[in-house]
């Protein structure tokens, strides 16, 4: 019981803390995605803390993260004038000079994983930050973002609540033993739900919230199933544990982070 109350209460926080985020503006969606990102870079790097064939630069890697995005925020908001790529290609190709220099068995494989969280993870939440800065003239700055989340977060919710009432049939046992086809269709049908609910009640498209549904439930499914292999390639249980009966930022993040190239390319071409 003790736990259920901790997962619930720090799930709640955790929910407050992105949705207001949002709902102040820019400077703040900016600030509370990237620190999420940052935790979410370092969390993957030691994935690999003990492990005797990979050493990525964790630190390196952290700082050019950041830098990459902060960048990213600063010319997407107008904040910089500068063709910011004068920047971005030194950070992006002087690490490939470790590969010169290093001592390392594997020197190739380190500067891989190295590189690895800036698309994985990186990429995915200064996508987020474009989705909520998508320009709109009379809805709310917040409405495609704060659907993007409550749409992954209704499938991650009843996926799991049909998968223990109904769960039979196991979609992906070798990675994930507790997922259920059941869970999965359950996850699909109520996410559809919310995405008309959401159209309905934030007099949004119906036709875009129905066809986004269809495309966040199975690629937050994926994502989910990505990062447990992760997790099982590097043999952990989570990836943190900054979220007290949640894990880390990696296993709140995983499905959107999958979710949301897939979300961006549809709100790009039908938005």
């Amino acid at each position: 019981m003790n736990n259920i109350i901790t997962r619930a209460v720090w799930g709640a926080l955790f929910v407050v803390i992105i949705i207001s985020s949002f709902i102040v503006g820019a400077y703040a969606a900016a600030i509370v995605l990237g620190f999420f990102m940052c935790i979410g870079v370092f969390e993957f790097y030691r994935f690999f803390e003990k492990s005797k064939i990979v050493q990525p630069k964790s630190y390196s890697g952290i700082l050019g993260a950041a830098l990459i995005y902060t960048l990213l925020i600063l010319k997407q908001i107008n904040l910089v004038e500068f063709p910011i790529e004068l920047i971005l290609i030194p950070i992006v190709f002087l690490p490939f000079l470790f590969v010169l220099f290093s001592k390392q068995k594997n020197p190739l494989l380190d500067l891989t994983v190295t590189f690895f969280p800036w698309i994985y993870v990186m990429l995915p939440f200064y996508l987020m930050f474009s989705i909520y800065n998508y320009g709109l003239e009379t809805e709310p700055q917040w409405l495609y973002i704060i659907g993007l989340f409550v749409l992954v977060w209704t499938n991650d919710t009843f996926a799991y609540l049909s998968g223990r009432s109904f769960g039979k049939n196991k979609l992906f046992e070798r990675i994930s033993p507790k997922k259920t086809w059941e869970g999965t269709v359950g996850g699909f049908l109520f996410t559809i739900i919310a995405g008309v609910a959401y159209a309905y009640f934030m007099n949004g498209d119906l036709i875009f919230w129905i066809i986004a549904s269809v495309v966040i439930s199975p690629t937050s499914v994926l994502g989910d199933l990505i990062e447990s292999k992760f997790k099982r390639i590097v043999e952990v249980k989570d990836s943190g544990t900054i979220l007290p009966g949640h894990g880390g930022i990696l296993d709140r993040f995983d499905a959107v982070i999958y979710a949301t190239p897939f979300f961006y390319l549809l709100l790009t071409v039908l938005g």
